[in-house]
C-alpha cells in the first residue's frame, strides 16, 4: 500500500508554474480605502482610551513634560496635549513628516521593534492608527510640531472626512524650540463627562501605570472649563497597590518571549475603594485587560487569578493587542505561552494564599482576644463576687500578644491596673502607640504629615495621691507614626491633679490629688503649621479594687480537636478553646460572632470557677449552644422590629 500511495500523491500535486484555467490569484485590496479608515476610527469608542493613546504618543517620543488641558479656543471646547518630546519623525522636514503621518494610516515606524525592544523602550504604538481615536473625542484634530531650525507646521484632520491640511503656523518663525501639540477641537457633549480633570487624571494614572512608574515624566491634567471648587490642576500619579505583596511569584519565563512581570498583593477589607482592586493585565506598562475575567479564551478566568482579595498586575510585553480599542488580546502563540507560564504558577499562588489565610486567621484571633480582655477588664471591680481565671506568667518569647496574661500587659488589662500611692505605674505602657493599620498589612508608603495624636492609656483610673505615666503618639492620616519633629504641650484639670514632662517630649507623669475627683489630661501636638489635640478622662478613687495577682483574663490556648464535643475547658490551669469545634469553624470568617462566642465561653468558665459546682457544666454548655445558634441566624438580619435578640 505505501508503494501505491506515492505515485498517487505525485499525480495529485500540480507541476510548478502550471495553473488550472479556473485558478485565480491576487492580493486583497479595499474597495474604498477611506471606508476602511472609517471602520478603524470607529473601532475606538472610548474617549478616555483615545486620550490615553494621544498621551502614549508623547511618552513614546520620550517626553519629560506632558500637559493635558481642557479649555476653550475661539469659543470651541478643546482638548490639548502638549509635550517636549523628540517630535513627529524628527529626522524629516516638518511638512514631509506631517504628510507621512496623514498618508500612512495603518503603518507605524515603531512596528519593526521586537517585543524585547518594546520592553526596553517602553514603547507601545505599532499600528499607526492611534490618531484616528480623536473621532470619539471631537470634530477636528490639529497636530502642531516644531523642531530646532525649522518653521512650525500643523496638520489638520477632520472627523469622517478624507481630506487633510498641512500649513505653516502663522506667526511662528524658526527658533530653537522642540515641542509637539495635539489639539482636538469641538469636543462631543457625550465625551465631556469622561474628560473632566479628576476623571481624566485618574484614568490616565491607571491606564498608563507601568509607563509612568518607569519613565521620568511630569504629567499634569489642567481643566480650565470646570467651575466652582473643582480641582483645576491635577498631577497624574500612578496608583500604588496597597496590601501585602506576595513574594516569590516572578518574573516568569515564557520561552521565545520576554519574561512576565508579576506584582500581586493581598489586599484586605481596609483598603480604600479608590485603589485598584483585582489583578489587571498589562502589555509593556499599558493596561489591556481590567481583570482576568476578560481572559476566558485562555481559560484564566478562574481562581486564584480572579480571587477578590488579590490586587496587582501581570505585565507581558509579548502580547498582540487589538489595534482599534487597545483592549483584549489577540489569541496567538504569544498568548498561549503566557497562559502556560501562568498555569505553572497557580499551585504556588494557591499555597501562598492558604498560608496567608492561616496567618490572617491567627492575627484575627489575637485581635479578638485583646478585645475580649478589654471588654471584661472592669468586670471584677463591678462584680467582685466572681472569681477570675488563673493567669500564667508571661513568657518573653511570646511578646505582647502571645503571653497567657493578656494583651494589655497583665491578666486584667493594663489600663485598669494602677501603682500603689506614691509610685509610678509602668507595667501597662506600650513601647509605642498602637497603629491603626491592619496588622497583616505592610506599610508600603512613608509616613505623611501630622493628622492626629493619641494618648496611652486612653483613660486613667488612679488612687488618691498616686502617679501615672502617660504617653502621646503623633500619627498621620493612615495611622503611622509621623517621622518629623513634634512639640507636645501637656495640661490637666487642676481638680484631678498635675502633669509634668517626662523623660522624653512624648511622655509625661501625672500626679493625682489626695481626694476623689474626675477630670481629664490633655495634650497638644504641633508640627510646623499643623496641630492636633487629644484628651484622656481621669478618675481618682479612694481605693482600687484588690484582686489576686494570679487571676485575670488569660489569653486562651487555641486547640484544634474537630472530633471532640468540648468547646472550652480548664486544662492544667490553662483556659483552652477548641477551634476545631463545628460551631467555631462556622463563624471563622465572622469576627463579630467569634468575639461573642469567646465571650460566652469565658463567661461559662468564670461561673464554673466561682460556683465550684460541676452540675452547672452541662446546662452552661447547652446555654452556649443555644445562644451561638441564635447568633448565627440573627446576624444576617437587620434585627427584630421591636426589641428582641441583638444582632452581632
Amino acid at each position: 500500500m505505501p508503494d501505491m500511495e506515492k505515485p498517487a500523491k505525485r499525480q495529485a500535486k500540480p507541476r510548478r508554474g502550471a495553473a488550472s484555467p479556473d485558478t485565480m490569484r491576487g492580493r486583497l485590496r479595499p474597495h474604498d480605502p477611506f471606508e476602511l479608515i472609517r471602520w478603524l476610527a470607529l473601532s475606538q469608542p472610548d474617549p478616555r482610551k483615545a486620550l490615553a493613546e494621544l498621551v502614549q504618543n508623547s511618552l513614546d517620543a520620550n517626553a519629560h513634560r506632558v500637559r493635558v488641558t481642557r479649555l476653550r479656543e475661539r469659543g470651541d471646547l478643546c482638548l490639548r496635549i502638549f509635550d517636549d518630546g523628540e517630535g513627529v519623525i524628527p529626522e524629516m522636514d516638518r511638512p514631509e513628516a506631517l504628510k507621512y503621518i496623514a498618508t500612512h494610516v495603518g503603518h507605524s515606524r515603531k512596528k519593526s521593534l521586537s517585543p524585547r525592544e518594546r520592553l526596553a523602550l517602553m514603547t507601545q504604538g505599532q499600528y499607526g492608527i492611534g490618531l484616528l481615536g480623536f473621532w470619539s473625542l471631537g470634530q477636528m484634530l490639529e497636530m502642531r510640531t516644531c523642531v530646532p531650525g525649522q518653521r512650525a507646521h500643523r496638520l489638520v484632520l477632520y472627523r469622517d472626512r478624507a481630506d487633510f491640511l498641512i500649513e505653516p503656523l502663522r506667526g511662528r518663525l524658526p527658533i530653537d524650540e522642540r515641542w509637539t501639540e495635539v489639539v482636538v477641537v469641538g469636543l462631543h457633549r457625550e465625551a465631556l463627562g469622561a474628560l473632566g480633570g479628576r476623571r481624566a487624571a485618574d484614568y490616565l494614572a491607571s491606564e498608563l501605570r507601568g509607563q509612568l512608574l518607569t519613565r521620568e515624566v511630569d504629567l499634569l491634567v489642567e481643566d480650565k472649563v470646570s467651575r466652582g471648587r473643582a480641582q483645576k490642576k491635577i498631577p497624574v500619579r500612578p496608583p500604588r497597590f496597597l496590601g501585602e505583596r506576595l513574594e516569590g511569584l516572578g518574573p516568569l519565563e515564557a520561552p521565545g518571549y520576554p519574561p512576565i512581570r508579576v506584582e500581586i498583593y493581598l489586599a484586605g477589607d481596609s483598603v480604600n475603594d479608590g485603589t485598584p482592586r483585582g489583578v489587571a493585565v498589562y502589555c509593556s506598562g499599558t493596561l489591556v485587560a481590567e481583570s482576568f475575567h476578560d481572559l476566558a479564551f485562555l481559560d484564566l478566568d478562574r481562581t486564584p487569578w480572579t480571587d477578590a482579595r488579590l490586587t496587582g498586575l501581570v505585565d507581558f510585553p509579548g502580547f498582540q493587542v487589538a489595534p482599534g480599542s487597545r483592549r483584549g488580546l489577540v489569541p496567538d502563540e504569544a498568548a498561549g505561552a503566557f497562559a502556560r507560564a501562568l498555569r505553572a504558577l497557580e499551585p504556588i499562588l494557591t499555597d501562598l494564599l492558604a498560608s496567608l489565610d492561616r496567618r490572617r486567621s491567627e492575627e484575627l484571633d489575637r485581635t479578638l482576644i485583646r478585645d475580649l480582655q478589654r471588654a471584661f477588664r472592669d468586670f471584677y471591680r463591678h462584680r467582685p463576687r466572681y472569681e477570675m481565671l488563673p493567669v500564667q506568667p508571661r513568657k518573653e518569647e511570646k511578646g505582647v500578644t502571645g503571653g497567657a496574661s493578656g494583651a494589655d500587659g497583665d491578666g486584667m488589662g493594663g489600663e485598669n491596673e494602677q501603682a500603689a500611692p506614691g509610685q509610678t505605674a509602668t507595667a501597662e505602657e506600650p513601647s509605642e502607640p498602637a497603629r491603626s493599620v491592619t496588622p497583616w498589612r505592610l506599610d508600603l508608603l512613608p509616613p505623611g504629615p501630622l493628622a492626629s495624636v493619641t494618648l496611652s492609656p486612653a483613660s486613667i483610673r488612679i488612687e488618691c495621691g498616686g502617679t501615672r505615666r502617660v504617653r502621646a503618639g503623633a500619627v498621620d492620616a493612615t495611622g503611622q507614626l509621623v517621622d518629623e519633629a513634634i512639640t507636645f504641650v501637656w495640661s490637666s484639670d487642676a481638680s484631678v491633679g498635675e502633669i509634668a514632662e517626662g523623660e522624653s517630649p512624648e511622655q509625661a507623669v501625672f500626679t493625682a490629688v489626695d481626694h476623689p475627683a474626675e477630670g481629664a489630661v490633655r495634650v497638644i501636638a504641633r508640627s510646623k503649621e499643623r496641630e492636633a489635640r487629644a484628651e484622656a478622662p481621669v478618675e481618682v478613687l479612694e481605693e482600687l479594687p484588690a484582686r489576686r495577682p494570679d487571676e485575670g483574663i488569660p489569653e486562651p490556648e487555641l486547640v484544634s480537636q474537630p472530633g471532640s464535643s468540648w468547646r472550652s475547658r480548664m486544662h492544667e490551669g490553662i483556659w483552652q478553646v477548641n477551634v476545631g469545634h463545628r460551631e467555631y469553624r462556622a463563624i471563622a470568617d465572622r469576627p463579630a460572632l467569634k468575639l461573642r462566642y469567646l465571650a460566652m465561653l469565658f463567661a461559662k468558665e468564670v461561673v464554673l470557677k466561682s460556683t465550684q459546682d460541676a452540675r452547672l457544666e452541662k446546662p452552661l454548655e447547652q446555654l452556649v449552644e443555644v445562644a451561638a445558634y441564635a447568633d448565627r441566624h440573627f446576624a444576617g438580619r437587620r434585627g427584630p422590629r421591636r426589641g428582641g435578640f441583638p444582632t452581632a
